[in-house]
């Protein structure tokens, strides 16, 4: 298998908006802004138009787990996830991060059974232990796989149709401790100095794609495993370069490491199943899972937000209680 790979599907589209949508003050541009106009979306005059509901989430790709264990029982684990995206209402848009061999082979045909089978796939198959995945509701206009720097750190991005007007997303997995060595000339682009970590570099890299898209897009988001915890420097070239972290835009509090409350990572469970496999779960005690999002020319963003697979399942099936070691987020994002 080579190239995108993509299945598409015909059903009808739900757009379901999260209960609590915060209106940022500020326009993003003026009236008389020369950037291109609303998108007619045909909706009744007064009417709110739907946001576009988008969803991150790093799903444990299993590669360091024995083999025996099957990745860490990712076939159950795929089930926990699809019934936790089925209760989420099957968001627009679905960033996956950490797609090892075994999650490529259990997730589509769980898709298949799962929201009415509305998901479309989109993602460069590359030879990769982990690999990032688009899930899309929504008609996809143009995508590709974006390489950033040092091996095996990656992104994939679309282009789709929405309500609002075209949508640039793409989702990321930035380096971790685990392999993220200082910058030089042979492993960073020129965008990044020499001596800044490979995953600040990340941020430059995804900043210099999003300026060089074509115009049009109403919103562009960055979404995944940035393995950063806010106002360090990456998240900060994210928000210099206009993109607002859609968790705290919609008041949400701030991650609390004594009870985990708005944290997605972290903690200290032994491996191989790092905390899945008991209903404490893994102990999350930092937040470094975003949604970010930079409205277009003429757009006052909404955004709501909540978590995601943040809490057990009501019981274990077959011995977990968990899709991953990482909680998501889920963000209803639009233009007032």
């Amino acid at each position: 298998m080579s190239g995108p790979v993509r299945r598409r599907s015909l059903r009808a589209r739900g757009l379901a908006a999260l209960a609590a949508v915060v209106v940022l003050g500020a326009a993003c541009s003026s009236a008389d802004d020369s950037g291109p106009p609303a998108a007619d979306t045909g909706a009744p005059a007064g009417e709110a138009t739907a946001p576009v509901r988008v969803l991150t989430l790093n799903l444990l790709h299993g590669f360091f787990c024995p083999p025996e264990t099957d990745a860490c029982q990712a076939s159950d684990r795929v089930v926990i996830f699809a019934e936790a995206l089925e209760a989420a209402g099957c968001p627009d848009l679905v960033g996956l991060q950490e797609i090892g061999a075994r999650l490529e082979e259990l997730l589509p045909p769980a898709l298949d059974r799962t929201c009415d089978g509305g998901y479309a796939i989109a993602w460069q198959d590359v030879d990769s232990p982990s690999r990032q995945m688009v899930l899309t509701r929504l008609p996809v206009v143009e995508e590709g796989y974006l390489d950033i720097a040092n091996f095996p750190w990656e992104a994939y991005w679309v282009r789709v149709d929405s309500p609002h007007g075209p949508v640039d997303f793409l989702t990321a997995h930035f380096a971790s401790s685990i392999n993220d060595p200082p910058c030089a000339p042979d492993l960073c682009p020129p965008s990044c100095a020499d001596g800044i970590s490979t995953n600040a570099c990340h941020a430059f890299e995804v900043v210099d794609f999003f300026d060089a898209r074509p115009d049009g897009a109403r919103l562009s988001i960055a979404a995944g495993d940035l393995n950063a915890v806010p106002d360090s420097p990456t998240l900060d070239t994210l928000t210099d370069a206009g993109f607002v972290d859609a968790w705290l835009a919609a008041g949400e509090a701030e991650c609390d490491p004594a009870t985990g409350l708005g944290c997605t990572a972290g903690g200290g469970q032994p491996e191989p199943f790092v905390g899945v496999d008991t209903p404490e779960g893994p102990g999350y005690d930092e937040r470094i899972d975003y949604v970010l999002v930079r409205p277009g020319p003429g757009c006052t963003l909404r955004a709501g937000a909540e978590a995601f697979a943040a809490t057990p399942r009501a019981g274990p099936h077959n011995g977990l209680w968990w899709p991953s070691d990482h909680a998501g987020v889920v963000a209803a994002l639009g233009c007032a």
